[in-house]
């Protein structure tokens, strides 16, 4: 999985943060701070390992040395900045020094905040908490899965309308998703929506480009923004990956009798399986004049 070393907590996330670069002690100790206030945490080594990551696990805030093995960490920001997936995201630069060159660099290429190492890890875990917080106040990102969503997704769209690129547009829905939740609970609908989005990110990582767009519009439905070329391939994959995730959610008993049971006033209700709905939009089937002409096109 790009490379990276993904440490998550029990429970209901509140927030995806890597950390790209930085001794291991340091590290650790970063880690284990934001571990503990409930955020899941990504490592990368290294610059181009990092990028990857990012590519991949989409997380809100990103912090980065500006010391790195391969390329430095100004070059990073500039690249997570450049991709459409990452662009959002909040960046933090570190270093042992940071004198007003180097600051000025860092806001030349995208950095957000700035921290001189060594530092107190209560402040930076304070200022990462931050972050997330104005990310989630601005609905620029999804709370349970951390993708892009609101403001984000509206914004992708509107640049599709008038284009006359090669895009393809997919809605991906888990259906009965609410039925689910009823079922087994909140935190077990959390979980579907969370390995959801995984799957997500890791086939538009292995099958897309980093122009590819992933957004989580809320609830059970996600959008990718793709080319007309890879979109067959991408929905093929997510087919019978997402299903088996989806699957697997449901008990033996669920999948055998093909529904859910539910008790409700001393009568049992029967609530449908949850199952994966993927639509599509290709550029070809425009023109396309405004946000809403594009998504009644996808029923």
């Amino acid at each position: 999985q790009g490379g990276g070393n993904l440490q998550s907590t029990d429970g209901p996330m509140k927030g995806k943060v890597a950390i790209i670069g930085l001794h291991d002690s340091i590290s650790m100790t970063l880690q284990a701070a934001f571990t503990e206030s409930g955020f899941q945490v990504i490592t990368a080594v290294a610059g181009e390992e990092g990028l990857a990551v990012c590519r991949q696990f989409l997380p809100q805030v990103v912090l980065v040395d500006t010391d790195l093995p391969d390329i430095d960490g100004y070059q990073v920001c500039r690249r997570l900045r450049a991709t459409t997936r990452t662009s959002h995201v909040h960046i933090i630069l570190l270093a042992s020094t940071l004198d007003r060159e180097s600051r000025i660099q860092g806001l030349e290429t995208g950095a957000d905040d700035f921290i001189v190492i060594p530092f107190d890890p209560d402040e930076v875990t304070l200022r990462v908490r931050n972050a997330l917080r104005r990310a989630a106040a601005d609905n620029l990102t999804d709370p349970v899965t951390g993708l892009p969503s609101g403001r984000l997704i509206q914004t992708r769209l509107r640049d599709l309308v008038g284009s006359d690129g090669d895009w393809a547009l997919l809605r991906i829905t888990v259906r009965s998703l609410n039925a689910f939740e009823a079922s087994h609970g909140f935190l077990a609908a959390q979980e579907v929506l969370n390995l959801v989005a995984l799957v997500l990110s890791e086939v538009v990582e292995q099958l897309g480009s980093p122009d590819d767009f992933l957004g989580h519009s809320g609830g059970g439905r996600f959008v990718i923004v793709t080319t007309g070329e890879r979109v067959h391939l991408l929905t093929e994959q997510l087919t019978s990956r997402i299903q088996e995730v989806i699957h697997t959610h449901h008990t033996p008993q669920e999948r055998e009798q093909g529904y859910m049971a539910v008790e409700e006033g001393g009568e049992e209700s029967r609530l449908p399986l949850m199952k994966l709905d993927i639509r599509c939009v290709l550029a070809s089937d425009g023109p396309f004049y405004d946000i809403r002409s594009l998504t009644e096109e996808l029923g």
